[in-house]
C-alpha cells in the first residue's frame, strides 16, 4: 500500500485543526511525519510530540532536514516570505517529489475531510 507522508508548517488555528483532523482520519495510507511551529509551548505541538511526530521550530529547517521524505507539505504559516523560501529550498535541492499545498487547497481538502460537518477555522 502506498503511504503519503504529510508535514504541516504552522500550527495556528488552521494548522491545529488540520493536524487534529488528519490524526482522526483512519487512513493507513496517510501519515503526519512532521510539524513546524515556532511556539513550542502550545497544545498542538504537545499533541504532535505525543504522537511521535517530528517537531521543528522552523518550516525551512523541517524541509531541509526531511527533504523528499515529505510527500505533501501543508504551508499554513500565513507568511509569504516563508512560503517563497520553501519553494526555493525545493528548487535548490532539486526536490521534485514534495508538493507544497497553499491554504486555498488546504481549504478544499479540509472540506473533504470533515464532509461539511465542521467550519474551516479562520
Amino acid at each position: 500500500m502506498r503511504r503519503i507522508n504529510v508535514a504541516i508548517a504552522g500550527l495556528g488555528r488552521v494548522g491545529t485543526q488540520f493536524l487534529e483532523a488528519l490524526l482522526s482520519v483512519n487512513a493507513e495510507g496517510v501519515k503526519v511525519i512532521a510539524v513546524a511551529e515556532p511556539r513550542e509551548d502550545i497544545e498542538s505541538v504537545n499533541l504532535a510530540k505525543s504522537k511521535g511526530i517530528a517537531y521543528f521550530r522552523d518550516a525551512r529547517d523541517m524541509l531541509r532536514s526531511l527533504d523528499d521524505s515529505i510527500d505533501v507539505l501543508f504551508e499554513l504559516t500565513g507568511n509569504a516570505v516563508v512560503r517563497t523560501e520553501l519553494y526555493e529550498i525545493l528548487s535548490q535541492n532539486a526536490n521534485r517529489k514534495t508538493v507544497i499545498v497553499p491554504e486555498p487547497v488546504a481549504f478544499l481538502i479540509w472540506s473533504l475531510i470533515v464532509q461539511g460537518k465542521q467550519e474551516y477555522p479562520r
